[in-house]
């Protein structure tokens, strides 16, 4: 009986290890917990220039480098705004010191009639120090709303400086290079070690 030679068993067993590799490495592959964009919007599309609560311009630029958490909200809001930027906290708290460095927090008003720089700065630290809120004209915050696909009308309106800002409810996750990644609808970032993970998945790049 002839034996097949050694190199016709390598060429059948070289496709079975092919496949059982691929196989391996899909099942290896990180599936985030945020919303993943199958095509992520580059910082070209996404920069803005707003005023920080310290009075600083500020451009989505300035934070290359870091994952970036944006929120649109506003220092009025009665709880979603408060709940989410909680939830943020307690992301960010539980990553280590050194990935702390390398991650930002933002939120963008949709109250720049009423969100003063003292108050907005007021609010966001009193969930994190590191926080940066970030508001300017009416005009201005439109334009970056409307980048990030965000709405926000008033309603119940009382008064001029008596109402209530409608506003999406997302955590949109940008990557050390400034594409948008993630989006977590409301209440999601409520789940900190999943986000804590993503945010990990973000910095690894």
């Amino acid at each position: 009986m002839l034996k097949k030679p050694f190199w016709i068993g390598l060429l059948v067993l070289l496709p079975l290890s092919l496949v059982a590799g691929v196989y391996l490495f899909a099942r290896q592959t990180y599936q985030p917990y945020g919303t993943r964009l199958l095509n992520p919007r580059p910082v070209d599309a996404l920069d803005f220039s707003l005023t920080a609560h310290d009075g600083r311009r500020r451009s989505l630029r300035d934070f290359e480098g870091k994952v970036v958490l944006i929120f649109f909200g506003f220092v009025n809001c009665p709880d979603v705004c408060p709940t989410t930027l909680l939830e943020l906290s307690k992301v960010y708290k539980a990553l280590t010191p050194a990935e702390r460095e390398r991650v930002q927090v933002l939120l963008i008003s949709v109250d720049p009639e009423r969100d003063t720089l003292e108050r907005l700065a007021s609010y966001v630290t009193f969930f994190d120090p590191s926080f940066i809120g970030l508001t300017g004209s009416p005009e201005e915050i439109a334009a970056v709303a409307k980048k990030y696909g965000v709405f926000y009308q008033k309603s119940n309106i009382k008064s001029p400086t008596e109402y209530n800002v409608d506003h999406t409810a997302t955590v949109f996750a940008l990557d050390p290079r400034g594409n948008l990644r993630l989006i977590y609808g409301s209440g999601k970032a409520a789940e900190t070690d999943r986000v804590v993970r993503d945010v990990r998945w973000l910095l690894r790049g």
